[in-house]
């Protein structure tokens, strides 16, 4: 499709769209204000759009070159002759058309920490089970999946198959060992958030634990907002790569994805966040949680049943801790490939939104949100606070519950369990591991796992 034809949004459109919309109860967070530099971004992006209908050959050929420069050689390879049933691939992955004739089954969705992922977790199991897919799960009584904060590592993924259709738990980002698991056609989704809400959110969650309650020993531990400010007054006097968990306090975010969270070159983390350009089919951002949704749906070739949700580990407002300006500035330098990362992927969604359509994303919104509210009143009774954190609410069903209802609330682990036995049971020739076979594992998994706690 030549530039020239895409309708983007102008300064106008998208400033009225994001005022008028509300994102509601069936929405993960409240709206927010469009931020001086998207306003600047848009400006200059309709500024060019108008150029390129003067200039349709020059400008297709600036873009044919950006986009050309951006591939990953290391991928350029294997993307000669790949065709997906339902789009074709560039640099190697799998990219969607505008249209397409049947859901993707083959999707990677990476779990960040602290950005409603918990709630996708939901969302990509309840579609596996739909479909009867193969699932990648955690190895029994574990959270995250083969070996994090290790990268991602096939001997740490239950049960042991050649390939899967689904992954969607916490694990580290390495796209050399998720293509020896996948099939070649797999989309890629991951989530982000804002990194100052993340930031608040991840001190806020992982209060009790390390590394800020060996960093901030002494300071209290029900204050986020005194751990916050004493953490960022001098980050640098704490931030300790020899203590465990040392990448929860810096650029969270791109850990996860699985880049070194110290390396602040500008250099290294503009070339990485081209890297997951052309990698990630999407990627959805928490503030913007039912749009991302809808992007995801259209991508997917999904239905509004496969991406209706119920909201999963919700902070009290008491527990949530006010960003001021000050303390908003120390968090972006702190973490600047955050934001960096961050300020790219929410233009390129942007753009994609664009590109669908506002006008046809409101009226996708509005019912989006209907059937959001439908399925809440069907099977939630009340959010009640979790024992162990009582920060934190969780979904409480109503009585008698239907599968329905229950397939909704349930958490990634419980999701997990009935997975894998769905698995074990209906899987020729696949058989649970012994007693000795998973100690072998766990041992395997300890090792993997807490060599990557310190990475010096």
């Amino acid at each position: 499709m030549s530039i020239s034809r895409v309708k983007l949004p102008n300064e106008k459109e998208i400033t009225k769209y994001l005022s008028l919309k509300s994102l509601g109860p069936g929405s993960m967070l409240r709206s927010r204000r469009v931020p001086p530099f998207f306003k600047i971004t848009l400006v200059v992006l309709c500024a060019f759009i108008l150029w390129s209908f003067n200039h349709p050959q020059s400008s297709m050929n600036s873009v044919r070159r950006a986009r050309e420069a951006r591939v990953d050689r290391r991928f350029s390879a294997n993307s000669a002759n790949q065709q997906g049933g339902n789009g074709q691939t560039e640099g190697g992955f799998h990219k969607v058309r505008e249209r397409c004739n049947k859901p993707a089954t083959n999707v990677v969705f990476l779990k960040t920490h602290k950005t409603g992922s918990s709630t996708m977790s939901n969302i990509m199991l309840r579609f596996a089970d739909t479909h009867n897919l193969t699932v990648g799960l955690p190895l029994k009584n574990h959270w995250e999946l083969g070996g994090y904060p290790a990268f991602i590592d096939k001997r740490l993924i239950d049960p042991v198959l050649p390939k899967y259709n689904i992954l969607g738990h916490h694990f580290r980002f390495n796209i050399d060992n998720l293509q020896q698991i996948m099939p070649a056609d797999t989309r890629y989704i991951t989530i982000i958030r804002a990194p100052k809400d993340n930031v608040e959110s991840v001190f806020g969650f992982f209060q009790d634990q390390s590394p800020f309650n060996v960093w901030l020993e002494g300071v209290d531990a029900n204050s986020t907002k005194l751990r916050l400010q004493t953490f960022y007054d001098h980050p640098e006097k704490f931030y300790n790569k020899d203590t465990d968990w040392f990448f929860r306090a810096r650029n969270h975010m791109f850990f996860d994805i699985g880049y070194d969270v110290s390396n602040s070159d500008d250099g290294f983390i503009d070339s990485k966040i081209e890297e997951l350009d052309n990698i990630f089919s999407l990627v959805l951002l928490t503030d913007y949680f039912d749009e991302s949704l809808i992007m995801m749906k259209h991508v997917l070739c999904w239905d509004w049943e496969d991406v209706v949700y119920i909201k999963f580990k919700m902070r009290i407002e008491e527990a949530k801790t006010e960003v001021n300006e000050d303390l908003g500035r120390k968090i972006l330098k702190w973490n600047k490939a955050d934001n960096k990362l961050y300020d790219h992927f929410n233009k390129t969604f942007w753009r994609s939104v664009g590109e669908y359509g506002l006008d046809r994303m409101e009226s996708d919104l509005a019912t989006f949100q209907a059937k959001q509210k439908e399925a809440e009143k069907l099977c939630i009774d009340s959010y009640q606070p979790f024992k162990k954190k009582p920060w934190i609410l969780g979904a409480k069903l109503r009585p008698r519950p239907s599968d329905y209802c229950k397939h909704l609330a349930w958490s990634e682990t419980v999701y997990g369990e009935k997975l894998r036995d769905k698995m074990y049971e209906n899987i020729p020739g696949l058989k649970k591991p012994t007693e000795s076979e998973e100690a072998t594992r766990n041992e395997l998994f300890n090792q993997v796992a807490n060599g990557a706690l310190q990475l010096n």
